[in-house]
């Protein structure tokens, strides 16, 4: 993979509040044209990190790369390029959305919008001269999401974009997104800790867990989670990992931790566990799983 592939990077990114490390390290990679989930509890350090990465926050050590640039008048002309929505912005609550959209507009430099086309593209084309103050959170939530795209960004961030939308507002937002990087190339990095829902939509994903990065996944590592598979839990990681690859093909096993996953369909209980006895191998529990990706991630967090 190139610099020209990637979209955002860091480099071992940590913040610091008072005593405590918000961000612990964390180096990722997002590629041009993903949809990147950014997943973990409430708490993991997500918000902080796309705060470091809009220039929101500094960070206390490590560097932020967007389009491959890193130094401070770099990043300033590349987050010019990217829409955000963090957290919920202020609205004029006695304007209308259009109005809104209009003076967001120029506040942010970004000049005319066609703010009937954003607002129809969010779903709220029909709400005419109705006052903000009198949105629900739904949306209030739609309208946040219409600023993010004032502009036609390269790469957009999305923190928490469902929060308080009905199920309606939800498959509103998620075909939103698709659309959007399907049909415009846009590179979407999004955070939630609504595992279900982001696995609708991504294509790869970043799992924090208290502050740091502890897996980043795409491509044949993603699809392994989703396999059915057999879960061993051994005493002894090392020789475990040996006797797998030297009994299964590549990509047909994985170690986390001393747990030993086993995709090859040719494998059962009952012979995974005459392989662990017959070479010494202290087999402390052994299970299979259906292949469920939302619990993949559960067990990691």
């Amino acid at each position: 993979m190139t610099d020209i592939d990637i979209a955002v990077a860091t480099h071992g990114v940590t913040k610091i509040y008072g005593k405590a490390k918000r961000v612990d390290g964390v180096s990722l990679t997002v590629r041009r044209g993903e949809i990147y989930g950014l997943i973990g509890k409430n708490g993991a350090g997500k918000t902080t990190l796309i705060r470091m990465l809009l220039g929101i926050a500094a960070p206390d050590g490590g560097t932020v790369e967007i389009n491959g640039g890193a130094t401070a008048a770099d990043l300033a002309r590349e987050r010019a390029k990217c829409g955000a929505l963090i957290e919920q912005p202020a609205f004029y609550p006695r304007m209308s959305a259009k109005g809104n959209l209009k003076a967001y507009a120029l506040a942010t430099g970004l000049g005319k919008t066609d703010a009937d086309g954003l607002l129809s593209l969010v779903g709220l084309g029909d709400c005419g001269k109705k006052q903000v103050r009198n949105f629900s959170l739904g949306m209030k939530q739609r309208l946040a999401i219409a600023m993010a795209l004032t502009g036609d960004p390269e790469i957009l961030f999305l923190d928490e974009p469902v929060n308080g939308l009905d199920p309606t507002g939800i498959l509103q937002v998620r075909e939103l997104i698709k659309r959007l990087n399907e049909e415009q190339g846009t590179t979407v990095i999004i955070s939630s800790h609504l595992l279900g829902e982001l696995g609708r939509v991504a294509t790869a994903y970043g799992v924090m867990k208290d502050g740091r990065l502890i897996a980043e996944l795409r491509g044949e590592q993603l699809a392994s989670l989703a396999r059915p598979r057999i879960k061993a839990v051994v005493a002894e990681k090392d020789r475990a990992e040996r006797l797998l690859a030297g009994t299964y093909g590549a990509g047909s096993y994985a170690m986390r931790g001393n747990t030993a996953e086993i995709f090859d369909p040719s494998a059962d209980i009952v012979s995974v566990t005459r392989l662990f006895a017959d070479n010494g191998v202290a087999l402390m529990q052994i299970g299979t799983e259906s292949g469920d990706l939302e619990a993949a991630f559960v067990d990691m967090l």
